[in-house]
Parts: C-alpha cells; structure tokens; sequence
C-alpha cells in the first residue's frame, strides 16, 4: 500500500508496548478491539495508571477470519469478519452475537450466541436499530448490505440483501471508486432510517425502517463526484432534528445534513414524519482554508465521531505518504448556525458569519493508519481510543472535555509487529 521509514516507528511503539496483566482495576473500563490476525482483544483501561499500564489484556477470542467491526449493545456484542465463512470454500464474510462474560469472568473468551453469513465478501460494519429488532450488516467488497431479525441475541435468516451497482468508475485513483462500495450501514437515532455510505457511488443510500421485515429505500443523497463517502454520525438537537456528519474518505471532506421530520422521543416506538434533509456545510479534514483533495489517495480520512454533548466532532485523518503520526482534526460544532436552514437551503452561515463546524486542530494519533477511533462513553469522553492499522497498536488518549483538544498518551499496547500491507492490524475499538 504504502512505504514507510520504519526504524522510527518500532523505537515509538516499543516504548509504550505493555504486558498483558492478571486482572482488571476496580476503576477500569473495558475496551475492545477488532484485529484481523487476532481476533477480539479484550482490555482493560485503568486511568489512573501510567501510559505504558493502563492498558491491560484480558482476553481474545477467535471471531472468524479477518474481524472488521464491532458494535456493543447492551450486554451483547456484534461483530463481522471479512471472509471465509463459514469456512475457506466461502468468500462471504460472516455476522456474529456474542454474551458478555459475567465481570468475574471477563478474562475469559467472549460467548457465541448465534452467527451467520454476512452474504457478501468483505463484511466491514454492522449496526443495529433503537429497538434491538433489526441487524443491518454492510459487505464493501460484495456490494452488498444485509438486514437481519434480531431475537433474544440470535441473528435469523436475512430478510433482505441489497446489492449495489454503479454506471461507470468515479475519479477516485486506483480501485477506490470502480464498483459500489458500501462502507457502512447506519441508523440514525430515531431507529426508523438507515444510511448506507457508498465510497464507490458517492452516495448515501436512505432507508425506511419498521422492523426487519419492513426495509423500503426512499431517497438518495448524492454528493459530489470524488467524495467518497464512507461513515455518517449523528447528533440529536431536539425531538424532530438530528444532524448527521458524513466523512468523505477521498476528498478528505466532512459534510453536515440537517434531517428533519424524525421521532428522537425517548419511545421505542415513535411516528416519523416526512424526512426532509437538508445540506448546510462541507469542510475539509485537513485544516481550515483547505479545498477537497485531489483524487489522489495520499490522505484518506476514515473515521468521525461527535461528543455527547454535541459541542465537538472529530474526523481521523491517515497519509500514506509519510511515516510521522497521523491526526485527529477537531472542529467546534455551532448548532444555530444552520438552526433556520430550510429543506431547500445549501446555507452554510448564519447572518453573523458563524459556521457549523469551526475549524480548531490537528491534533497526533501517535500511530500511524488511525483507521477507526471511538470517544470514551462517560459523560465526559474524557479519552478518545485509536486503532492505528499500521503501527498494529491502540492508544487511548486524553480529552479536554471544555477545549475539546486532545492532549496526549495516556495508554498504549502494541498489537503486533508494523504492518505495511495493513492487512494485520486493527479495524475498530470501541468501548463496552
């Protein structure tokens, strides 16, 4: 993929390597990690240790071949793998339910509740609805999302598999954008709509939902040609609106929809209305006055994530070109700057001249290929968790809750040796 110096990078990451210990603090919190060679990495983080502590290693276990996402739900845990399942005469991916082990037991494996195939090669997130009712699983190499029946942590026959195609190649270099490319499938907070990013459509697919046996597509979100669109989060701002933060993966851009006419009641079951979605900003990743990037693939942001406060968004941002760590970009979020935006309005500033995403930092991964983060889940996220896909480590690093910066190690592991071909290293943290 890329060439990098890495003398530097092993002298970086044997400083914070770590050892696996025997038990967790009373004060930790768990994480885990999606790794393609290992599994499910079970960790323990204890705060109140030093960096090259506080994370410690519980335990791993095996969830099929090449993890690449994983998404906590209570007290189960999905994931989905990239091939071979159920075994090598298949090229599906496969989706999996997983108990939780009981806290006495947290060293051990995680419990297999049920598994299936993901149908389709290349199984790369997976999402479940408000109500718990309904799977949806994306397959970036077989162009596929699949939506499952959830019940009582057993996944059921799919009830639909979508499949995507495109007329012609986008701009995107190489093989980026020669085929549909579904990088994720989303629901908004509400439970009742699903965003299908597609990379190699720049588009984002928009589903209805009303339980698994209930998928209808209602409206296309087209973006510009080389955007690349590849994950979506949203933040609630009152019962009827949401935001949604799109991150484009080629022009290294983060786009802002208002949608409108959702239910975010605290019901399971709420009655939503027309969905009006409006565009209000596109911004770069890369700093503020910087324009898209050409289709050039020598950055490429991945992932974005919003604070639960709604005050920060953060977009990763990965070179391919240079071996120094790679970057968190940090914006302020101004919710009234597009509070009066109308369904027809592509508005961007208020009278004042106030955006809704303000440019603030890059602030170090310290890793490099920082292909998925996620904020702590304290009220606070006070610690921000990176998966560095090529330095094939994880570090957790401290968030200044009032400034929204990130300002530096707090826990590092190593996960294996520096992996060029990033076909080793990590696909996703998230915290239980």
């Amino acid at each position: 993929m890329i060439t990098y110096i890495m003398i530097a990078f092993f002298v970086f990451l044997l400083a914070y390597s770590v050892a696996a210990a025997p038990a967790p603090a009373s004060t930790s919190i768990t994480l885990r990690v999606a790794h393609q060679a290992r599994g499910i990495l079970t960790f323990a983080f204890d705060p109140s240790q030093d960096a090259s502590k506080s994370l410690q290693l519980l335990s791993t276990t095996n969830a099929g071949r090449k993890p690449g996402w994983i998404h906590p739900r209570g007290d189960m845990l999905y994931s989905v793998s990239r091939t071979n399942f159920p075994d090598n005469s298949s090229k599906s991916g496969g989706v999996f339910a997983w108990g939780e082990t009981a806290l006495s037991q947290v060293q051990s494996p995680l419990n297999l509740m049920s598994s299936t195939s993901s149908n389709g090669l290349g199984g790369v997130y997976c999402d479940i609805s408000k109500d718990g009712r309904t799977l949806a699983a994306a397959n970036i190499d077989g162009s596929t999302v699949s939506i499952y029946p959830l019940k009582s942590g057993v996944i059921g026959d799919p009830t639909f598999v979508f499949k995507y195609t495109i007329e012609k190649p986008g701009p995107g270099k190489d093989e980026s954008q020669t085929q549909a490319y579904p990088h994720a499938a989303s629901f908004d907070p509400s439970g009742k709509f699903l965003f299908v990013p597609d990379r190699g459509a720049d588009m984002v697919y928009v589903y209805q939902v009303d339980g698994p046996e209930s998928v209808k597509h209602i409206h296309n979100i087209t973006v510009a040609a080389g955007t690349g669109p590849r994950h979506v989060t949203f933040s609630k701002v009152s019962i009827s609106r949401t935001f949604m933060y799109l991150v484009g993966e080629i022009d290294n851009t983060v786009t802002v929809f208002a949608l409108d006419g959702v239910d975010n009641s605290a019901c399971k079951s709420g009655e939503n209305g027309e969905l009006r979605i409006t565009h209000i900003q596109t911004a770069s990743t890369l700093g503020p006055g910087a324009n898209r990037t050409a289709f050039v693939n020598e950055d490429l942001a991945s992932e974005v994530a919003v604070t639960n406060d709604g005050r920060f968004l953060y977009v990763s941002n990965r070179n391919t070109k240079s071996y120094d760590s790679d970057t968190l970009a940090v914006y302020a979020v101004h919710p009234s700057a597009s509070a009066s935006a109308s369904s027809s309005s592509t508005n961007t500033t208020t009278g004042s001249g106030q955006q809704h995403l303000e440019f603030l930092a890059l602030n170090p991964t310290h890793g490099k290929i920082p292909r998925h983060f996620s904020l702590s889940p304290d009220a606070e996220n006070r610690f921000v968790a990176v998966g560095n896909q090529v330095s094939n480590d994880v570090t957790v690093l401290a968030r200044n809750p009032k400034t929204g910066l990130v300002e530096g190690v707090v826990g590092n592991y190593t996960l294996g040796e520096f992996d060029e071909t990033t076909e080793l290293g990590p696909m996703a943290v998230v915290w239980a």
